[in-house]
């Protein structure tokens, strides 16, 4: 028997409702096409930028994260809550496909997070509230063009160069002549003398595994091995036996894109290491004060930020050549 009455037409069934993972899925893939527009944008007008400019670290999150809000809130009903996830997670993805598809290695990676996460959830928090109104919808737009803007004003301006320095002391229980005898020559390096640290165990650096010195006094030359088969050269400039040796660092192209990132080389356009420098001080117990200091140079839009970066990463490698040269001194000793 039917339950429909005579003489009425069936009432029409509502549209299906959209999914909302589709509806995100669209968003994201919306914002990482842009992001990937500013990424080919830099290479194109900055090659040798290293992708450290601010047109691009800050411009490229806030654009994807403001399409990604909007296309997934339109009117701005949701909460911020809401908008902020959004834009983690089209940071998230960014962040995956960089080290994926444009085989950005985990340094690049690492130093770019705090800035995307930063800089992309607070702008897809804002585009969110901004979103409530429609002065505010037309300027989230306006905004998406200022990466494209941004990139090419800021490759005709270079920026400031600066020279830093990182500095790291360690005490050891032997003479300074025994520490001279460890540190001038550092051979194969076992596994178990390294120590733990974010750079090397985290992040990926390739560790120090053997260091030869030919010949001696100043215009020797050591060689130093390096995990992956990281090879180059350090030039002695400074030799006093028992309290100083310093040396400048001869690095080949293989040796330059292995040691931190195809994309960040270390003698380069931005970043450059200068100097090394070993200084061996008595103490009154008998034993010494071994103090390595590394000089390098930057230019970079944000010389503090990637300066505190330099700070963690040769800070983790002094700690641990240190300790190497503290455990084989006090040995011999």
């Amino acid at each position: 028997m039917s339950d429909e009455r005579p003489g009425l037409s069936p009432l029409p069934l509502p549209p299906p409702e959209p999914r909302p993972g589709r509806g995100l899925l669209i968003a994201l893939a919306a914002g990482l096409t842009y992001a990937l527009g500013v990424y080919g944008w830099t290479r194109l007008n900055a090659p040798d930028s290293g992708m450290l400019l601010v047109g691009f670290l800050l411009g490229a999150p806030i654009a994807a994260c403001i399409i990604a809000v909007r296309l997934t809130d339109p009117k701005g009903v949701k909460r911020g809550g809401s908008h902020a996830s959004v834009s983690a997670l089209t940071v998230t993805v960014m962040l995956v496909c960089a080290g994926v598809v444009l085989r950005e290695g985990a340094v690049c990676l690492v130093m770019a997070a705090p800035i995307f996460y930063g800089s992309g959830i607070l702008a897809g928090w804002l585009a969110g509230k901004a979103m409530r109104r429609r002065a505010g919808r037309l300027m989230s737009l306006s905004i998406l063009v200022l990466p494209l803007i941004g990139v090419p004003v800021e490759a005709d301006r270079p920026p400031e160069a600066e020279t830093r320095f990182v500095t790291s002391r360690i005490h050891i229980d032997a003479s300074p002549e025994t520490v001279w005898n460890g540190l001038i020559d550092i051979r194969a390096i076992r596994d178990a003398e390294h120590r733990w640290n974010f750079s090397h165990d985290v992040v990926g650096i390739p560790r120090p595994k053997d260091a030869r010195l030919e010949g001696t006094g100043v215009g020797a030359v050591r060689h130093l091995v390096w995990a992956r088969d990281v090879r180059f050269e350090e030039h002695i400039t400074a030799w006093r036996p028992g309290r100083e040796l310093a040396w400048t660092f001869h690095l080949g192209l293989e040796a330059q894109t292995r040691m931190l990132d195809e994309h960040l080389k270390v003698d380069s356009a931005y970043l450059r290491l200068e100097e090394g420098r070993y200084r061996i001080e008595p103490t009154a117990d008998g034993g010494s004060d071994l103090v390595l200091t590394t000089r390098y140079w930057i230019r970079t839009p944000m010389n503090g930020y990637a300066g505190w970066w330099g700070g963690v990463f040769l800070g983790d490698f002094h700690r641990n050549v240190l300790g190497v040269i503290k455990t084989r001194a006090e040995a011999a000793a």
